[in-house]
């Protein structure tokens, strides 16, 4: 394949901590046209870099890292310098952290401070790119929803930004107390005007915004739902709630503890008006179409995947093909998406690649 085409571009792939080669980010290179897809490079010696973010200018990839040995409570907020062939420079150390490697992060509108959920301690956390500002927030313990296994406590599992035209406010998802709460990014104080409080049990774990910002998409881990809220900018209102699943599916095993599925990423396309949001245990993707006056949805398709346990996905550039992270099969499969009837299709064999579990095309 031919690197120097113009229809190739980079996506970069997060991992799990554990790579027994200790491979934690790649680059991959795709080819928007036909779907072929290869590593071109992969960073060694990082203890997972999970979620990232990249920013506006696409000079950096910002990260949040565990540091130590074992489950130790350290981490901290790393950047790694993008160049001009779009090949990953060595790590940049911003600043220590209060808690452990968040599972998710985000980046303010501005590009100046990043935000971070770290789940099992439950910590919401923001600090500037230049490691100034440090603030944190631990979710207590007070309301915690009906799943007995994984609602014990409370869990932070996702961050993101206020859209432009509102006062702007950084969300954190509570998975393990149902809700979503808002904070001021400059004083971190809860604005409860804001708060979101999901169905009993759901499980909320990410988060997408309609392009106009007048609706929030929320898929829900536990209840493999997706709801969407309107948003006017000072509160939220439920609109809709759709499952992901087959009529019938049994979610639950034997034991009506343990669930046989958990929901996993939510995207929208380019244009909004399809909405994606994939299954582990299932292992497929459930597409909707949206209705963007209303921010209703309509279910089109529930496409079964080629491999087990779909943690993340992204449409290429031009939305042609998907690249999907098989996170239990180890690979990363490429689709080519027939956006009339919502379906994939493989294209070509998986790529390995330890437990790949977030992908951001290049800007």
């Amino acid at each position: 394949m031919n690197i120097l085409m113009a229809a190739i571009v980079n996506c970069y792939v997060g991992c799990n901590s554990g790579s027994p080669d200790l491979q934690a980010i790649h680059v991959l290179a795709c080819d928007t046209e036909t779907g072929e897809a290869k590593i071109v490079q992969s960073v060694k010696g990082v203890q997972g870099t999970t979620y990232f973010q990249l920013d506006a200018e696409g000079k950096y990839l910002y990260s949040m890292i565990r540091e130590g040995d074992g489950i130790a409570k350290s981490s901290a907020a790393v950047r790694f310098p993008i160049g001009a062939s779009g090949r990953l420079g060595a790590m940049e150390r911003i600043a220590g952290l209060p808690a452990e490697a968040p599972c998710h992060i985000s980046l303010s509108p501005d590009g100046k401070r990043l935000f971070g959920a770290s789940y099992t301690s439950a910590t919401a956390i923001a600090v500037g790119i230049d490691g100034s500002g440090l603030k944190s927030y631990v979710f207590p313990d007070d309301a915690m929803g009906p799943n007995k296994k994984r609602q014990k406590k409370a869990y932070a599992h996702f961050s993101f930004c206020t859209p432009p035209g509102s006062p702007l406010r950084v969300g954190f998802i509570d998975l393990g107390c149902d809700r979503i709460r808002f904070f001021d990014p400059n004083t971190f104080e809860v604005d409860p005007a804001l708060e979101i409080r999901a169905v009993a049990g759901d499980g909320p774990r990410h988060a997408v915004w309609a392009n106009d910002g007048k609706f929030l998409y929320v898929v829900n881990e536990l209840g493999s739902t997706v709801a969407s809220y309107a948003f006017d900018g000072t509160s939220f209102m439920a609109v809709d709630r759709k499952s992901m699943l087959p009529d019938g599916y049994n979610r639950w095993e034997t034991d009506g503890e343990t669930l046989t599925t958990k929901a996993a990423a939510v995207k929208l396309t380019a244009d909004g008006k399809i909405l994606m949001a994939s299954n582990r245990g299932h292992d497929s993707i459930a597409f909707y179409a949206v209705d963007t006056a209303t921010g209703c949805l309509k279910l089109k398709n529930i496409q079964k995947l080629r491999g087990a346990f779909p943690r993340d996905f992204e449409l290429m550039p031009g939305e042609k093909f998907m690249v999907v992270g098989h996170k239990m099969s180890n690979e990363i499969q490429v689709y080519a998406f027939d956006r009339g009837n919502c379906g994939l299709a493989p294209v070509g064999e998986p790529i390995a690649c330890w437990r790949p579990l977030c992908f951001k095309f290049a800007k």
